[in-house]
């Protein structure tokens, strides 16, 4: 199954439910939230979803990033870098 999201109820704890999300950027989106607690509590809410950081940048990302660092940097300098 992988690692899955638990969301909890804010107002009674309980386990609830994502029925929907609403992306607000590429990043960003809200997620609309039901607990499933309808008996007692059944409450409805909306909580936000957001990428922060990376704590391990994709390898193709690290290396693009390299290259264009490179890529703006005189020859000679390239060479230097590269251990040339």
């Amino acid at each position: 199954m992988g690692n899955a999201m638990r969301v909890t109820c804010p107002n009674c704890g309980s386990k609830a439910t994502i029925s929907s999300r609403e992306n607000q950027s590429t990043h960003v989106a809200d997620l609309y939230i039901s607990c499933t607690d309808v008996k007692n509590c059944g409450a409805t809410f909306v909580s936000t979803l957001a990428f922060k950081h990376y704590l391990n940048p994709p390898r193709q990302t690290t290396a693009e990033l390299a290259a264009s660092l490179l890529k703006n940097l005189p020859r000679e300098q390239q060479l230097e870098l590269m251990g040339l």
